[in-house]
């Protein structure tokens, strides 16, 4: 009995150990296709400038039927239908990258497990990915857009500010996903959007020079937020001396 019970123990141990090694590796590569996911993004957002005499894809806040198109279309989280609708990322009629993304999978990260909850069941969200709100704002103007700051228009415009320093697409927290840019207020301490933390207490962020890495971030209120899968209504947070959304500030634009 005394053997038996030793062996089971071993096992047990066994499993354990294996079982955290898997969880492990399922991490490192949900946290490797998220990057490839971005690459795909921020390769796409340069092949639509180079066809588009270098304008960067449009980008800001619209609606489903509002006409106007964007990189992808999504909206606020009054029209929860618009978190599970395709035909915003992959149908011409709505998305600029359309013709150049075919499949819908590429906007999700595989870490992203939140849902939406549509007449009493729930679904997953389609897109987990935005794009820096002063790469090529459009609309609404006016905006929570810093007008002392530059709104890159061009990918010639990026040039001076360092593309490899200046970000474009990143992993956005689940309870913050809703339109399709991602909203940076300069010079303040105030948060609209915050960033995933979902690997490993740290995100994925492309760069407007297409390298992509994972940046982990450092305080416990921007971590806690942004590992709330509840979607959140309220985007304004005050974090006064936050150095992760200092970090935000200094990587979306440069003074004009």
């Amino acid at each position: 009995m005394i053997e038996l019970l030793v062996v089971i123990a071993i096992i047990g141990i066994l499993a354990a150990l294996l079982l955290a090694t898997l969880s492990r590796a399922k991490a490192k590569a949900e946290r490797i296709a998220c990057m490839n996911n971005e690459r795909q993004l921020s390769l796409t957002w340069q092949l639509y400038s180079n066809d588009n005499q270098d304008r960067l894809a449009a980008n800001g806040y619209t609606s489903p039927n509002s006409g106007y198109k964007l990189w992808v279309v999504g909206d606020g989280h009054w029209n929860p239908p618009s978190f599970t609708n395709l035909d915003l990322l992959v149908d011409a009629r709505y998305a600029l990258f359309a013709p150049y993304i075919k499949a819908a999978s590429v906007y999700k990260c595989p870490s992203d497990r939140s849902t939406v909850t549509l007449e009493g069941s729930k679904y997953p969200k389609v897109r987990s990915y935005a794009l820096n709100c002063y790469m090529d704002w459009e609309t609404p103007v006016p905006n929570n857009n810093n007008p002392n700051y530059v709104n890159f228009l061009k990918q010639s415009d990026i040039a001076p500010a360092s593309p490899s320093q200046i970000f474009s697409f990143l992993d956005v927290a689940p309870g913050f996903v809703c339109h399709a840019g991602f909203v940076v207020v300069e010079q303040t301490s105030l948060y609209y959007h915050m960033p995933s933390a979902q690997h490993d207490r740290g995100g994925d962020i492309a760069f407007a020079d297409g390298h992509v890495e994972r940046h982990r971030w450092t305080e416990g209120g921007t971590i806690q937020e942004a590992l709330t899968t509840q979607w959140i209504s309220n985007h304004f947070f005050f974090r006064t001396g936050n150095q992760d959304m200092k970090w935000l500030q200094d990587h979306a634009t440069v003074p004009k």
